[in-house]
């Protein structure tokens, strides 16, 4: 494990991982590093105990200055998005902003690095899995643009361990992670696209597609739309519910310390998930008796966005483990008034 030599960079440490993986660290006493955009909102709620590298990922001279005399980097740095007309800033930030953060590591002074990569069950095929729970080993054949971003960083991850000296790499595929802060939150990045009327409808409008699919989506979503922001049960139209892999972040965090240190986490690729999918059915109905709050159920053409994820090999090489369930964290949002 870590020793009082180790000192890890992380990229995006002001994110949801990356400022759980930094209290995880600093508590073991690990010394660390943290590149952060110039002007972050978050900056200052980085621990006084980081060194800060200011930059960005298109900062050369900054990445220069980040990755110089580390042991172990994290890149977590990346935008999660899902539109059509974002595709460019995924490219550029996702691909780009790795790319060049490799070429630093390999213009380097050579010295032994651990190399972890933050990459998703996006590189899966999505609703279209060969089987499941899906595994390591699965096909790599991702459906968006996310994804795809976030296959090429696994190969460049990969490329740069190759080249350089006494590199070793991890890969670490995320289910879907969420904090509890977020989990309840109308104006949340995932809560109010998938738990909220308002918020499903305004994600799919801002999306520009105009195929009879989501049309028609629009369409029913607006017949349920009212001012009280009902919560939203989507099913298919067959009534298939949305069935997800979901782990607490700090779940995350903490699995994410012995894939950095552990010797057998060396040039391996793990899933972190948990060890059963939980449906909305299941979900929505819990938020709305936690919020007192109605829920409406709304078939949505298309196939249902559900993930069966096999997290067993990082169970065991890893001891990853769920501490905190959906319903452990939908109990703290509300016991915090999130949601109201």
């Amino acid at each position: 494990m870590a020793n009082n030599r180790s000192r890890v960079l992380i990229t995006g440490i002001t994110g949801r991982v990356g400022s759980h993986l930094t209290s995880e660290l600093l508590a073991r006493d690990v010394a660390v590093r943290g590149l952060v955009m110039p002007n972050d909102p978050l900056r200052s709620e980085v621990d006084p105990a980081v060194e800060v590298v200011e930059g960005s990922l298109d900062d050369a001279v900054a990445l220069d200055a980040a990755v110089a005399n580390v042991s172990h980097i994290v890149h977590l740095a990346a935008v999660i998005l899902y539109q059509p007309h974002q595709d460019d800033l995924i490219w550029r930030v996702n691909v780009e902003g790795t790319r060049n953060l490799m070429r630093a590591i390999q213009q380097r002074p050579p010295s032994p690095l651990r190399l972890l990569f933050a990459s998703s069950d996006q590189v899966y095929p999505g609703p279209y899995p060969k089987y499941t729970p899906t595994d390591e080993e699965h096909p790599l054949e991702p459906t968006t643009a996310y994804g795809l971003s976030k296959l090429i960083g696994e190969e460049l991850t990969r490329h740069t361990a190759r080249v350089v000296p006494n590199c070793r790499f991890t890969i670490v595929r995320f289910c879907h992670n969420q904090t509890w802060q977020e989990i309840l939150d109308p104006h949340g990045f995932f809560a109010e696209r998938q738990f909220y009327v308002k918020g499903r409808l305004a994600w799919l409008l801002d999306s520009g597609r105009t195929d009879p699919a989501t049309t028609e989506s629009i369409r029913r979503l607006q017949a349920v739309d009212a001012d009280d922001n009902p919560l939203l049960l989507s099913l298919t139209d067959a009534g298939e519910p949305l069935a997800l892999d979901m782990m607490d972040t700090r779940d995350i965090a903490a699995g994410l310390v012995p894939a950095l240190f552990r010797p057998e986490a060396e040039d391996n690729v793990y899933n972190f998930a948990p060890d059963s999918t939980v449906s909305f059915t299941e979900v929505v109905p819990y938020m709305g008796r936690a919020l007192d709050k109605r829920w409406v159920e709304v078939r949505l053409p298309g196939a249902p966005a559900r993930s069966n994820l096999s997290g067993a090999k990082a169970m065991r090489d890893l001891g990853v483990r769920v501490r905190y369930s959906v319903f452990d964290m939908i109990d703290e949002a509300s016991q915090a008034g999130s949601g109201r």
